[in-house]
């Protein structure tokens, strides 16, 4: 197995951003509680998590690895598109692994020689009684899959579409997100960043880490003008 996939799941594992607990469901409250149960071995083996960007997949995704750390499980995080160059030969021997998860599986989309190595890796892990998480950020379900046995598999367990946030979710989300760092985002600057800046929850997250770094060096509170400063936008506008 090459290198790169253990050193990119104990990356992951060990600076984990995002908990369950941070996590705004607002009308993806279906698939929180499934991950739970995932989580606690309770309902469907295998969860497939459909969320195109801004709806919160990466977050779910991230907040469940930093939970099974948390819980000591025996798991393994596959980033499918950081490792895909790596061959398939990375998921041999993995079915032993209690808890595995595998982002992005529509990167491998039309590879042939990875969608056969998925499919008969799924099989494995069913064999063997782990549980699968498998994300991807195509809102369709079979994903643009060739293999039609893979695509039979993906359709066999629970598929859970996530949906975007309403902007009152949006804004309890940064909040938190600020609260998690010992920041106060009051309701005017939430209010701005989203009606102003972008409503794109990923985006959103993104241009958080850029307040937060300045707000950190300069050691300011979060203020619309200083909102204003760190994301470039005219005092005028």
């Amino acid at each position: 197995m090459s290198s790169s996939l253990p050193q990119l799941t104990l990356g992951l594992f060990e600076n984990a951003k995002f908990e369950l607990t941070d996590y705004v469901a607002g009308p993806n409250q279906l698939a929180l509680e499934s991950l739970k149960n995932w989580l606690d071995g309770h309902g469907s083996w295998f969860l497939f998590l459909l969320g195109p960007s801004g709806t919160g997949k990466s977050h779910l995704v991230q907040a469940t690895i930093s939970e099974l750390g948390r819980l000591q499980r025996r798991a393994m995080y596959i980033p499918l598109i950081d490792v895909l160059h790596h061959g398939p030969s990375i998921l041999s021997d993995l079915e032993s692994i209690d808890f595995v998860v595998i982002d992005d599986i529509d990167s491998a989309a039309g590879n042939g020689e990875w969608e056969e190595a998925l499919f008969n890796f799924f099989n494995r892990l069913q064999d063997s009684g782990s549980r699968l998480l498998v994300s991807s950020t195509d809102r369709t379900q079979d994903i643009g899959i060739r293999l039609a046995d893979l695509r039979s598999r993906l359709a066999s367990g629970l598929t859970l579409t996530l949906n975007e946030l309403a902007d009152d979710d949006k804004k309890i989300a940064l909040q938190r997100r600020a609260a998690s760092r010992g920041l106060t985002m009051p309701d005017n600057v939430a209010s701005y960043l989203i009606s102003r800046v972008c409503r794109d929850m990923h985006e959103l997250t993104t241009i958080f880490e850029r307040i937060d770094a300045a707000s950190l060096s300069a050691g300011r509170e979060l203020t619309i003008p200083f909102i204003r400063d760190v994301v470039g936008i005219d005092h005028s506008t």
